[in-house]
Formats: structure tokens, sequence, C-alpha cells
């Protein structure tokens, strides 16, 4: 019969088999240190969110498409060419921004 599986435990023990607990007290210093230290690193930061990308672009254009759809009349037979000229409306809006923010 198979010995059952018990949880192991990386942390050092004493003799008592009780777990060593590390110097708290020496290390909040640096934790203090490191926490200034990460709040000048965020207000250093640029704003990194003016760069993204929509999370669906086709929605984007799908949108821009039916706008375009509906200014010509609501005429059919035209789908592509209102799908590319959103397309290459919203991708250029894009390059736009980024080259701005850049």
């Amino acid at each position: 019969m198979a010995k059952p599986k018990t949880p192991r435990n990386n942390s050092k023990t004493t003799d008592t088999g009780s777990p060593t607990l590390p110097n708290l007290s020496a290390s909040a210093e640096g934790v203090s240190e490191l926490i200034a230290e990460l709040k000048e690193v965020r207000r250093s930061a640029p704003d990194s969110r003016k760069n993204l990308v929509p999370i669906n672009l086709d929605d984007e254009i799908r949108r821009r498409a039916y706008e375009l759809w509906q200014e010509r009349g609501y005429e059919s037979g035209h789908q592509e060419e209102h799908w590319l000229l959103a397309e290459r409306e919203v991708r250029q809006r894009y390059t736009q921004q980024r080259q701005h923010f850049a």
C-alpha cells in the first residue's frame, strides 16, 4: 500500500520543529526605502496608456464602415469599399496618434 503524501515545508525549522521567522525589524527599513523608490519611479515614468491601440480594432472599423453605409444612403453592394475605406481611416488615425506621442 502506498504511503500518503504529506505537504513539503521548504522553510528552515528549529530543533522544536517550528519554522524560523526572518528578522522583520531589520527588513522594515528596507521595505520603506523600496516603497519610496517605487513612488519615485511611478512619478517619473511616462504615461504609456497614450500608445495603446484599442482592444478590438475590427469593432471600430466595423462601426465606421456602418457610418459610411448610412452616409451614402444605405446603398447595397459596396460593403467591401466601405470596409476598406473605414479600415484606412481608422488605421491612419492611430498611426498619426502614435507618431504624435512618440
